[in-house]
Parts: C-alpha cells; structure tokens; sequence
C-alpha cells in the first residue's frame, strides 16, 4: 500500500503544474521560479569611499555591463557603502561594490589603566587641542600617588600627589569634544561629545573611562559627509542614496 503511494506521489511531484481559478484570480499548484533573463554580478569588497568613485570613473567591467541603467551609491551608515546598477529586465540589480570598515577599537564605556587610555587616546583619535587638554590631565595621575577628586557634575578636578610633596592640579571640563576614526578616512571625522572619568580600582590602581553622550548623533553627520564627498567626486548622472 505505501509503495503505490509513494509510487502516485512520486508521478503528481513529477507533473506540471495546472492552473486554477479561485475567487476570480488565477493560482498554480506548484512553485515555480522563472529563470533570469540576466545574470546579476557578484559584489566587490574594498574598505575605501575612494575605490567606489575609481570604479565608476575608470569605467571598469563597462563591456561587461554594456554601459545599461544608471549607478547607484546607497550610503547604508557611517561605516558602509553600496554600488548598484539600476533595476534590470527581472527587477533585480547587480551589486557591482561596497565598501565597509571596522570602525572605532576605542571601548567607550569601560574604565580601563592609564597606560592603556593615554596609548589609546593618541591612537584612535584626531588630536587636536581637547586631546591634548585630556592627556595633559590624566598624564597627571599616577597610579603610586593618592587622588582626589571634587566633581559638580560639570567639570572635574583631580589632585594628584606627584611623591615629592608637590601637588598637581588639572581641570578638564565634562563633556569634552573628541573626534575619533569611525568613519571613512576620505571625511573629516564627526565630533561628539564624551563624559570623561577617572577612579582608583583596588586591583588596577587608577582607570579612566569615556561614555558617549551625543545619542549617537555622529552617525547622521557622518553619512551627510560620505554624500557631499561622493557628490563632489562622482558625475552628476550618479544617483547617491542617503
């Protein structure tokens, strides 16, 4: 009994589909996908804005793509960015490149030594005049001296006893304005603002922390750049997204 079963469904998978009319619209028994009329192009990977506008304006894989449809950049966010060509016959679209990075390495958000802030802080972020203001500041903390601290919730103070009986005072105001790598290096990296802090660890001695505190507002203005870099380096029949 199953074999003639298993027989009669192995002949109805097997048999075409039919048509059927049900409520005045018409359904097929079976699913069926329609081959592609054109074979869309797989993606390239870079990890520059630059690469994006070198493709488009060396016209690369132009033969291949038979100069058809205009190209489109979809900025997706501060860290990607896509290369499309217009819809063809079967409504997709060949995802011709996209660039993406990493990201800022800096961990907001958890205290972490002196020695690693200070290498961190020269590293990751553009130094400018606040930089210099918080390294001179937490430059001034050591961890074999003792540290107080007075904070009104605006600025803070830290005194630092340098071990020869001469105390270091340095005011840093909260929050402060820093600009990390976070974005494409073709733009000027967005500012936002940090709340900085500094607190004696029993096991680690003094750390030092930043929290973000712009709502992660960076983001929009990092994508208005990405858009007036790529409007002023691409031909104006190129449709850019953002």
């Amino acid at each position: 009994m199953d074999m003639t079963r298993d027989f009669l469904n192995g002949i109805l998978d097997n048999a075409a589909p039919h048509e059927i009319d049900y409520a005045g619209r018409k359904f097929v028994d079976r699913h069926m996908d329609a081959l592609p009329q054109t074979v869309t192009a797989s993606s390239l990977s870079t990890s520059t804005l630059t690469s994006v506008v070198d493709y488009i304006t060396s016209q690369a894989d132009s033969e291949a793509l038979q100069g058809a449809g205009k190209f489109i950049v979809h900025v997706v966010g501060h860290d990607y960015v896509k290369l499309y060509k217009e819809l063809n016959a079967d409504k997709k679209r060949d995802s011709l490149i996209s660039a993406s990075i990493d990201g800022c390495k800096f961990q907001f958000g958890q205290f972490m030594s002196v020695e690693q802030f200070i290498i961190n802080l020269q590293a990751l972020f553009v130094q400018d005049d606040n930089t210099a203001k918080l390294l001179q500041f937490i430059g001034s903390v050591k961890d074999d001296t003792s540290v107080q601290q007075r904070d009104n919730g605006v600025t803070q103070k830290v005194v630092a006893n340098s071990g020869v009986s001469l105390a270091v005072s340095v005011t840093v105001s909260n929050p402060v304005d820093l600009r990390p790598f976070r974005t494409f290096a073709e733009i000027e990296q967005p500012e936002s603002a940090f709340v900085f802090r500094v607190r004696k660890d029993e096991r680690c001695g003094v750390t030092a922390a930043l929290f973000e505190a712009d709502g992660a507002a960076w983001k929009n203005e990092a994508i208005l750049e990405i858009k007036d870099f790529l409007k002023s380096s691409l031909p104006k029949d190129v449709i850019i997204l953002a």
